[in-house]
């Protein structure tokens, strides 16, 4: 599996093919939400963040590139740095229908195990980014999509690089720089962030979350 796995969505319809979430699923949300505003208070940090890096000339009027990628909160979790999250393969290989994300502790010796499936799985076999080239409005729906996924828990950040991060993945891809050369143009940019606070107070307002994602993305 490429180390950055693009997807293709909302490629003919920018609309009707968003990933959208399901009415069970926007339910779930709601929930957790109300939840991590309670936690939040006690604790004050997200556990996760939720990271959006875009190509450097990105659009608002037409289909952009960018990848994605999920981090566990160092500051959160034990103090130090942020820690990188993988994609269980399980769905993607046709093994199961798992979907989970993999912490960088079940990670050792070039092997990741998934905490939900219990899979092993080889590091080549995983991606720690998806990379999407859609409409803004696409866009928000991704977002919404993943931050569900982040269980309504995390920071989103927008990233933008100096660099061309096709080229950069390409070129991870050839030469298996283990995600270097990724990590450097994450250091190299400008980047604007949706805390998850503000994100409750939005959506404690009644604000739609999608709608919010949308306008943070054309900001």
């Amino acid at each position: 599996m490429p180390l950055v796995q693009e997807v293709q969505w909302g490629q003919d319809n920018p609309v009707e093919n968003a990933p959208k979430l399901t009415a069970e699923e926007e339910d779930a949300l709601k929930k957790r939400m109300v939840t991590m505003d309670k936690l939040l208070a006690e604790q004050g940090l997200a556990k996760y963040k939720l990271e959006a890096m875009f190509e450097k000339k990105h659009s608002l009027t037409r289909p952009t590139f960018g990848v994605i990628s999920f981090w566990q909160s160092g500051a959160k979790l034990h103090g130090g740095g942020d820690t990188k999250m993988y994609i269980c393969p399980g769905k993607d290989l046709g093994k199961s229908s798992c979907e989970a994300f993999i912490p960088d502790v079940a990670t050792g010796y070039g092997f990741l195990v998934c905490p939900k499936c219990k899979e092993v799985w080889k590091g080549e076999q995983v991606s720690g980014e998806l990379g999407f080239r859609l409409s803004i409005q696409n866009w928000s729906f991704v977002l919404l999509r993943y931050f569900s996924k982040l269980e309504g828990n995390a920071d989103v950040y927008l990233k933008y690089p100096k660099h061309d991060i096709r080229a950069v993945a390409r070129i991870e891809q050839d030469k298996q720089h283990m995600g270097e050369k990724l990590e450097k143009a994450r250091r190299e940019l400008s980047k604007v962030i949706y805390p998850l606070r503000n994100i409750i107070k939005d959506t404690t307002n009644g604000a739609d979350l999608q709608s919010r994602f949308y306008a943070f993305l054309r900001a």
